[in-house]
């Protein structure tokens, strides 16, 4: 019985062994894009529409649909305040983790998904956590190299608002170069 065991274990390890070799497990990349303010309606007022950049790392695991990812990213908001022409400028970095899950790869190298994040966001001297949902996929370029592109609500603040602070929400349209390693 036990030699059985061991056998049945060995075949199975070798069977997932060229799973694990062709697979690039680990993806780091770089890139950016646009922010929109949503709300509130006092940031609307001042901030329009301006750039992000930042890395995001994801890990793959070749038997499941769920990708684990990590993430930094700066925004920086500028605009014009109408009553005293005066520039204002709000910048928001984030540090985050989440959790993509992988839709049925489609034809032509598309890879769609869907992405939960947790956030720790910082502004004004301010850190406050917030969370994020979004929807991308990853274009296949070259074997180890993905485009990734992605659209994402986030709330910067949802969590450790001081009294009377308004909840700062966001869209975002990003587009990432991946690089596969191992």
């Amino acid at each position: 019985m036990k030699k059985t065991n061991i056998i049945s274990f060995a075949v199975m390890f070798l069977l997932l062994i060229p799973t694990f070799t062709t697979a690039q497990l680990l993806k780091i990349g770089a890139g950016g894009g646009i922010t929109q303010v949503l709300a509130p309606e006092s940031y609307t007022n001042y901030y329009s529409t301006e750039w992000n950049a930042g890395v995001i790392a994801k890990l793959d695991l070749p038997l499941l649909p769920i990708t684990p990812r990590a993430f930094i990213l700066y925004n920086s908001l500028w605009g014009e305040d109408s009553s005293s022409n005066a520039e204002v400028n709000l910048d928001i970095g984030e540090i985050g983790i989440g959790l993509q899950y992988n839709f049925v790869p489609l034809p032509a190298g598309f890879d769609p998904y869907i992405a939960l994040d947790l956030e720790l966001s910082r502004y004004q001297g301010l850190n406050r956590f917030g969370a994020g949902v979004g929807l991308g996929t990853e274009i296949s370029i070259i074997p180890i190299i993905d485009l990734d592109v992605y659209a994402c609500y986030k709330m910067f603040n949802l969590v450790g608002k001081s009294e009377g602070e308004e909840t700062i929400s966001a869209l975002t349209l990003d587009v990432f170069i991946l690089f596969s390693f191992l």
